[in-house]
């Protein structure tokens, strides 16, 4: 009966995971968009929202949550003009805008100029009532928050030219690690099926 119940507790522990995953694409990034201001020659790969940082996959124009496990969110993506569209739908725009620390950043903001707020199991987007000079320590270099990447061994965040986009944005700020959402949502789950009962 025992090892009935263990064998339940551990595949409502995969299913729970299946059901996690089944909005993502946990992938390997081997390049991501990097935004350039040409007049200042300056350039970022690092969307930030209010809780997450972000890169834009090259060439699929998804977006990736890096601010964890480096996570490709299949319903959210930009297109050549900045627009961000969560399930087809409009879901703000990335631009720049200057952060608390006083330094131009790459932002995903709403049409009134708020940051977005991503939610991390769904990828669903939303505002969080912050303006962008409420949000402090914002991230610039991808390879600060790539899980792993080629791009990333010699310290340099492109491949070259052909990465790039001319987004007029200007370089942000420096980078700073959020936990890991997935980690924080199936710690609970670990500790269940682990636990035994006297």
């Amino acid at each position: 009966m025992k090892s009935h119940l263990s064998y339940l507790k551990y595949s409502c522990l995969i299913l729970l995971i299946s059901i996690f995953c089944s909005g993502y694409g946990f992938a390997q990034i081997d390049d991501w968009v990097v935004f350039q201001d040409t007049a200042t020659e300056t350039e970022c790969g690092v969307v930030n929202a209010s809780n997450a940082e972000l890169l834009v996959v090259y060439d699929m124009g998804n977006m990736a949550v890096v601010s964890g496990p480096d996570t490709i969110i299949d319903d959210l993506y930009v297109d050549e003009l900045n627009q961000v569209f969560y399930q087809d739908n409009p879901a703000g725009f990335i631009e720049i805008a200057e952060d608390g620390d006083g330094l131009p950043t790459v932002f995903w903001t709403t049409l009134t100029g708020t940051v977005i707020k991503i939610d991390t199991l769904t990828g669903e987007p939303s505002d969080s009532g912050y303006e962008p000079y409420e949000i402090f320590n914002t991230g610039c270099d991808g390879c600060d928050y790539i899980d792993a990447s080629d791009l990333c061994e010699d310290g340099s965040n492109s491949s070259g030219d052909d990465t790039t986009n001319d987004f007029n944005l200007n370089l942000c700020g420096a980078g700073a690690m959020e936990s890991a959402a997935a980690a924080v949502v199936l710690l609970p789950f670990l500790s269940l099926a682990s636990r035994r009962k006297y």
